[in-house]
This record gives C-alpha cells, structure tokens and sequence, in this order.
C-alpha cells in the first residue's frame, strides 16, 4: 500500500483561522495557530472544512475501498474494473491473520479466480467479466477530504478495533498530514483520545482508555 498526498490547500491555518475571525470580535487577538488549535481540541469543526487533501491510493483492496465511501464528505474516484482488464494478472490484498494451510488455499483460489475471469472475458466483456472479482482485489484510489472529515476518519480508523488494512491506510495518511499540519494532526488519534474515555463495547475495549 502507498499513500501519496497530491494536493491540499495551501495556507491552511489563516484560511481557517480567518474564517474563525468572522464568527467575533474576541478571535482577533488570537493567532492563527492559536484559534486551529482551538478549533480541533473544542470539536469546532465547521472551519474545518474550508481545507481540504487530496491522496492517491495505491494498492488498497476493494474491500476497504468500499468502507472509505461510509465517509461520505469526501471526493472519490476508483480503477475501474469496467474499463480496466486483469487479464494480464490482478495482485491481491493477503490479511496477515491468515496463515499456513489456510494461506495456500487462499492464494489457490486468486489464481482460480483469475482463470474464470480470463475464461468470461474471452466469451463476454471484462464489464460483464468483473462480477467474479474478489473484494481482495487491490485497486488506485483518489480520494478528496476536508479537515473535518479527514479528524473523523482518523479517530474511528486508528483505533485497535478499525481492520488492519485500513488502520495501515489511515497510519499512513496521517503521516502525511502531519507534515504539513502539525498544529492540527499530531495529537490525533483514536476516540479514545479525543473524549477521555473508549465508546467501544467492553470486550471491544484495548484498555488504553477507561470506559464511559
């Protein structure tokens, strides 16, 4: 998996700081990093949303694909598989929870899976062909989201519970972030963090947090 940040809004904290100064007088005195950092500890998300960070994803699975549109505030555009043939070979997404003898049969059935897939293709067309496609298929993402949504993303998928594939997309994304935003990521992490206390069932709970 890579994740490469393409674009984001420049001069990120005035932008949002100068939103900020719209809302009152006593926001004046306050500097720009001052009044982000506010806006994130408070959960004052509206100013939030005037930046934003595009990324391409490289080699995520169709699986979690499918549970980044669950963040619906955001811009997203996918490989696709109508207009894109694997003939040629698809790599897939291996969970490293699955291990030997059950790794082999696994591996077994991608390549019989992409054999009926080259077998469709060559009677019908690779839009017709897909539907055998495995949700372990790995696929280029790009993916558009503003601060706010980007902190929601964060703290649901960084937290133990969050699959392994996505809990790496989202160390990795907020990687890059916190290059270029510290004042608003480096404190971020699961929800946990953010409250004070895990809103994860009990025996879902790591421990980190006490319970509410």
């Amino acid at each position: 998996m890579q994740v490469t940040l393409i674009n984001y809004t420049r001069n990120g904290l005035k932008t949002i700081a100068d939103a900020v100064r719209v809302t009152g007088p006593f926001f004046d005195q306050m500097s720009d990093e001052k009044i982000v950092k506010y806006m994130v500890k408070h959960d004052y998300g509206s100013a939030l949303e005037h930046i934003y960070f595009t990324f391409e994803l490289e080699d995520i699975s169709v699986a979690i694909s499918r549970e980044l549109l669950e963040h619906r505030i955001a811009s997203h555009t996918a490989k696709s598989t109508r207009y894109v043939s694997e003939v040629g070979g698809f790599q897939y997404y291996i969970s490293p929870k699955i291990k030997e003898p059950m790794l082999s049969k696994y591996k077994k059935h991608m390549e019989s899976v992409l054999g009926l897939y080259k077998e469709i293709e060559q009677t019908v067309d690779r839009e017709s062909a897909r539907y055998v496609l495995p949700l372990g298929l790995k696929c280029t993402y790009v993916w558009t989201i503003n601060v706010r949504s980007l902190l929601n993303f964060l703290r649901l998928r960084l937290c133990g519970n969050a699959a392994l594939e996505m809990r790496e997309l989202a160390r990795k994304v907020k990687k890059e972030v916190v290059q270029i935003y510290p004042q608003i990521f480096e404190d971020v992490d699961c929800r946990g963090s953010q409250w004070g206390f895990c809103p994860e069932p009990r025996k879902r709970s790591c421990g980190k947090y006490p319970q509410r």
